[in-house]
């Protein structure tokens, strides 16, 4: 009887090994993902930003061949001010819907717990 046990305690502790093993996989996972996403998402504001500035410039000039300067600067900061507070809305909306719970961490985790119980009964 002790030896069952104390084999069934050498098979949890591996088992919890493989398992920390498993969500750090994971959670590295994880982070690789949002490293890639961040990165991306601030190489490609910036390039848009610096694009933005000289199609804004292009835009002033071409309406103040029919309204005055300022409102040729108003009208085209405003459409560019729009666009951006979309495109912000539509990227933090994207960040909220990543699911970085390690859900098959988690789930093994449930069979397990459910194995060692009706292994110990």
């Amino acid at each position: 009887m002790s030896g069952l046990f104390a084999n069934l305690r050498q098979e949890a502790t591996l088992l919890v090994k493989r398992e920390i093993e498993l969500a750090r996989v994971e959670a590295g996972q994880k982070v690789g993902q949002i490293t890639r996403g961040g990165v991306a998402l601030v190489v490609g504001g910036a390039v848009l930003f610096v694009g933005i500035l000289f199609l804004m410039l292009a835009a002033t000039y071409g309406l103040e061949k029919v309204v005055v300067p300022w409102m040729a600067a108003l009208i085209v900061g405003g459409a560019v001010l729009l666009v951006g507070v979309i495109m912000l809305l539509k990227g933090v909306s994207n960040m909220r819907n990543l699911n970085l719970k390690p859900e098959r961490t988690m789930e093994t985790l449930k069979g397990d717990a459910g194995l060692v119980r009706s292994r110990a009964s």
